[in-house]
């Protein structure tokens, strides 16, 4: 979550404390949440920041998306965020597969394998 809301607040170029007064949130929980210190803001917190954040419609869906599963990959949401051709939905089923082992795959790979995991259950 926190990953893709600095995205967001980045992108529309504001600063934490611009956000925050813009949204009638306080800055440091703000940062907070992008940060990963807190995680799950409430329903009503992330309707205000995307009121400011302006999102896209995908964009906004991922964010709706990542406050029901908080925990996950903050690198596969920076790569889906800065790629706006990804698929909501292979956004879910990449940020939903479990690794057994020490590393993850890159963001990339994870996005390829769960578009042809969507291909085959098309065909």
């Amino acid at each position: 979550m926190g990953e893709a809301l600095r995205f967001c607040r980045e992108r529309r170029e504001l600063s934490l404390r611009e956000a925050g007064l813009l949204a009638d949130v306080d800055h440091a929980y703000i940062h907070r949440l992008e940060t990963g210190q807190k995680e799950s803001p409430s329903a009503e917190v992330l309707e205000r920041l995307t009121r400011v954040l302006k999102p896209s419609d995908r964009d906004a869906e991922m964010l709706a998306y990542l406050l029901d599963h908080p925990c996950g990959d903050a690198a596969l949401v920076r790569y889906v965020l800065e790629n706006p051709s990804i698929p909501i939905e292979t956004f879910e089923v990449a940020y939903g597969v479990r690794h057994r082992g020490a590393t993850r795959p890159e963001p990339r790979v994870l996005i390829e394998r769960a578009q042809r995991v969507i291909d085959a259950d098309d065909g």
